[in-house]
């Protein structure tokens, strides 16, 4: 008979659906910091990922729209004047940090009478290079903070969650260890109260993957497109001989 009334309120508890605040109230201390600390960790992998959207997303669009002036073909220096305001674009900044490059370099040289020809033009494209590179190491590395938290998360959140699951299957048997009996009725609220420490894991791991390949997807995108801006801006200061 207590068989069936406890397979009568698990019923009655499966068609009303979970009460996650009646089973947050009655777990263990243990199982309560886990739930919390994992909830902590969710809205701060939320506040990253619309932080991160709105960032990238503005990158992507000057992006966009940079490389669509630079692969006109145009003289450089309309390019800089027409770029000179895409501070979201990292691989603008790339450009304006290689055509800076070339023009200080270029008028240092000619104050003091050194003539851009021969191993010079060399040098000159070495330093723009690496000027270059310098520019989009540093504008990825800002694009990337923050990331290896969500990286972090989406493979830590998940253990966790399962920490706190052991945990609650270690309380059933012990009470179980306690009463002498494996009802439904005695082990049904540990039993819950353990899976919703996994389920708050996954709740918080699941966006952060999602998004942190999102992300690292664009980041692949921009280390290309600055990689090939800086090949062919090069390859015109030689062709050109400067």
């Amino acid at each position: 008979m207590p068989d069936l009334l406890a397979v009568n309120k698990l019923m009655t508890s499966v068609h009303g659906g979970i009460n996650l605040v009646d089973t947050v109230r009655n777990s263990s201390l243990v199982v309560n910091i886990i739930l919390f600390f994992l909830l902590i960790v969710s809205v701060a992998c939320w506040g990253i990922i619309a932080y991160k959207f709105i960032q990238y997303r503005k990158a992507v669009i000057e992006t966009e729209k940079f490389m669509s002036i630079f692969w006109k073909n145009i003289p450089h220096d309309e390019v800089w004047t027409k770029c000179n305001k895409m501070s979201e674009s990292p691989v603008a900044m790339v450009f304006l940090a290689g055509y800076s490059e070339l023009n200080e370099t270029k008028e240092s040289w000619e104050n003091k009478g050194i003539a851009v020809i021969g191993t010079k033009v060399e040098e000159l494209t070495e330093n723009v290079a690496r000027s270059m590179k310098r520019e989009a190491q540093t504008k990825i590395q800002i694009l990337e903070n923050k990331l290896p938290f969500l990286a972090t998360t989406a493979s830590a959140a998940p253990f966790i969650g399962l920490f706190g699951t052991v945990y609650g299957i270690m309380n059933a048997f012990h009470e179980i260890g306690k009463t002498g009996s494996a009802t439904l009725g005695t082990i049904a609220p540990h039993l819950s109260e353990a899976l919703v420490t996994t389920a708050f894991g996954l709740v918080a791991a699941i966006p952060a993957t999602i998004f942190f390949n999102h992300f690292n997807s664009i980041l692949q995108k921009f280390e290309n497109e600055s990689l090939n801006v800086i090949s062919d801006f090069i390859n015109h200061i030689k062709r050109s001989n400067v």
